[in-house]
């Protein structure tokens, strides 16, 4: 791990830190906070940076706690990642326009959009020697933050968004999202997966009108989950529930019924972990794969959050995959 170094209040560098704890995570995940944390016996000024040169771990004080007993006082800084940064910046439609809409080059669309937000220079769309993939025709959500919506572009796009702090400022690019579990010998995913077979497939929507006046409506799900209102499933196959929705005409109550439905056609639920030591670095974006051979159950799972804890010179990186 590069050295911590730390600028004054004019992001002029100043000092290299050797005795210290940092804690960064950047992402969507649960909790996808975009900040970090650092730990150490030296007085930081408000705005000052906080970076590993060339790699994706850095950011800007914001705050810091103070702690004092008997023994001393404890220094804490918090503040936003570089992707914090971007997450604390709105990607707007432009004034007479219901969507913000882009396509071409990755780098220049990237570009255009750090200029958008007011983040150049010190962002910069950087793209590597040879890697410029095309954003196809992509519709962000209205007033959907920097960060996010980057990233949902990227992710549209079978890409992943990269970061990194360099000689004063901050790179930003896309490259193609990285898939692992075939291509090595031993699953990095552990899994956890309960497959449902029998889901409820008769759902009785209830609008307005009172006793025998009431809208009804009925829906049906087959075996696989297709939905429509020819009933295939009866007897102890037939689940049977009711939906409530008082206040809905028939065509209302027929699409709301149908896609309650539709919801309910999952297959399970699945949870899963990136084995420790898996013994390579994981980007957000990127797939993993895991399958287990007796019940015939695979699952791909994407990074949507990475933590990074250092140490001195130890240095940890977690994730968290759904």
């Amino acid at each position: 791990m590069a050295d911590l170094i730390v600028t004054d209040a004019d992001r002029r560098d100043d000092a290299c830190l050797q005795d210290f704890t940092l804690d960064l995570a950047w992402g969507s995940g649960d909790n996808g906070e975009n900040d970090f944390e650092l730990t150490a016996a030296r007085l930081i000024p408000a705005g000052a940076l906080v970076y590993m040169d060339g790699g994706e771990c850095g950011g800007v004080v914001d705050a810091m706690r103070d702690q004092l007993d008997a023994s001393g006082s404890t220094l804490t800084y918090t503040g936003r990642t570089w992707h914090g940064i971007l997450a604390g910046k709105v990607l707007q439609p432009d004034k007479g326009k219901d969507y913000l809409t882009v396509s071409g080059a990755a780098g220049t669309v990237i570009a255009s959009l750090l200029s958008r937000i007011g983040l150049t220079p010190f962002f910069q769309a950087n793209q590597p020697a040879g890697v410029n993939p095309t954003v196809n025709a992509f519709q962000f959500d209205r007033y959907i933050d920097a960060y996010t919506g980057l990233t949902a572009m990227c992710k549209a796009n079978g890409l992943k968004l990269r970061l990194a702090y360099r000689s004063g400022h901050v790179d930003v690019w896309a490259e193609p999202a990285a898939h692992y579990g075939d291509t090595i010998d031993s699953d990095i995913l552990d899994f956890d997966a309960t497959r449902t077979w029998r889901r409820v497939n008769h759902l009785i929507g209830m609008g307005k009108g009172d006793l025998a006046a009431r809208i009804i409506t009925h829906w049906y799900a087959d075996e696989k989950g297709n939905v429509s209102q020819t009933q295939s499933m009866t007897g102890i196959d037939e689940i049977t529930e009711t939906y409530d929705y008082n206040n809905l005409e028939l065509a209302e109550l027929n699409e709301k019924t149908r896609q309650k439905l539709l919801d309910e056609q999952s297959q399970g639920d699945v949870s899963a972990t990136v084995r420790d030591g898996a013994g390579i670095l994981l980007d957000v974006g990127d797939t993993l794969s895991a399958r287990d051979n007796i019940t015939g159950i695979t699952v791909d799972a994407t990074v949507v959050k990475k933590i990074v804890k250092v140490t001195g010179d130890v240095t940890s990186v977690d994730y968290e995959a759904e």
